[in-house]
């Protein structure tokens, strides 16, 4: 919703950042279109229940394994901000210290909140059976790629507003999506303000344009460059993440909390096509004798065994 406190010339250079922001997402959806199986990795109670009910959970972002969620690519974001703040027109570096002050996981958190399923293109990742698997003794479900199509559907519930994205690790990649989206503001920035300098000199009109075009920036892209970037020591894992997003208050009802040890682990419930969708199930490397007939039964009782391969990890793992 346009601010009113923004004359129409200065709402249009934001228009026109949203209009490229929506058309850049578009281009990068098309580009990491997913086209091979992906897989789950879980204990033997996860697949069972996730075939049984045919949904994943989705979890909340501060409770993932990876500590520094989101605030890996805010620290990136910030990094460029201040790279581009060197020798740049003292407004653009105003809108830059703006970006930065308000970029932080507070901010992000105070009113949206993020819950996230992970899947993996690799079937056979040792690290992915230890952290995600019952220490090997777990699964991996296979899914077709016909699961992680992008459907945009009309009138959509809160927990259905589903994303899709594979995950970067590369810093440079990383650094270099933020570059992008921030210098495109700078830029319509800078030639917004040279042509309204009549309307800029009262701050009442230029501070708060300043903050909605910062607004604009955050909202999309960086917040989803952030919450699909991941530091690279997780690079083994080939992440491509499902992700809810929306305001917490629409999303509140649809939470669910589950217990993990001592944590209490907030989660939505999301249905997928489970059971006409999996290619292939890999028992861990440290699965029991007879695991794959254990899941094999499983299969059959619910009528979709027969088509479905039934493997076992080739990774050599002593679970201790």
């Amino acid at each position: 919703m346009p601010n009113a406190n923004i004359p129409n010339e200065l709402q249009a250079a934001i228009d026109q950042f949203n209009t490229w922001s929506d058309e850049h997402s578009q281009l990068e959806q098309a580009r990491t279109t997913i086209d091979t199986p992906l897989y789950h990795y879980t204990d033997e109670r996860g697949l069972k229940g996730i075939i049984e009910s045919e949904t994943i959970w989705f979890t909340n972002y501060r409770h993932l394994n990876d500590p520094s969620e989101l605030i890996h690519g805010i620290d990136l974001a910030k990094d460029v901000s201040r790279a581009l703040e060197t020798g740049a027109d003292k407004r653009v570096g105003l809108f830059l210290q703006m970006l930065r002050h308000m970029l932080s996981e507070q901010n992000l958190s105070n009113a949206l909140d993020f819950f996230i399923a992970s899947f993996s293109r690799e079937r056979d990742d040792l690290g992915q059976w230890r952290s995600y698997a019952d220490n090997g003794r777990g699964y991996a479900l296979g899914l077709a790629q016909r699961v992680f199509a992008i459907v945009d559907k009309p009138n959509r519930k809160p927990d259905e507003n589903v994303f899709v994205a594979p995950v970067v690790y590369k810093t440079d990649e990383a650094y270099s999506r933020h570059q992008k989206a921030i210098e495109k503001a700078a830029t319509i920035l800078l030639g917004t303000v040279e042509t309204n300098e009549n309307l800029m000199q009262n701050e009442k009109i230029g501070i708060p344009f300043f903050e909605e075009m910062a607004r604009a920036v955050i909202a999309s892209p960086l917040i989803w460059n952030c919450l699909t970037s991941k530091h690279p020591g997780y690079e083994h894992e080939s992440e491509v993440r499902l992700i809810i997003l929306g305001l917490r208050d629409k999303l509140k009802p649809f939470i669910k909390t589950r217990l993990r040890g001592n944590e209490v682990v907030p989660y939505i419930e999301h249905r997928l096509p489970i059971r006409s969708s999996i290619v292939e199930i890999v028992a861990g490397p440290a699965a029991p004798c007879g695991a794959e007939r254990k899941v094999q039964t499983l299969l059959n009782s619910i009528r979709v065994g027969a088509c479905v391969p039934v493997g076992r990890s080739d990774t050599p793992y002593r679970a201790l």
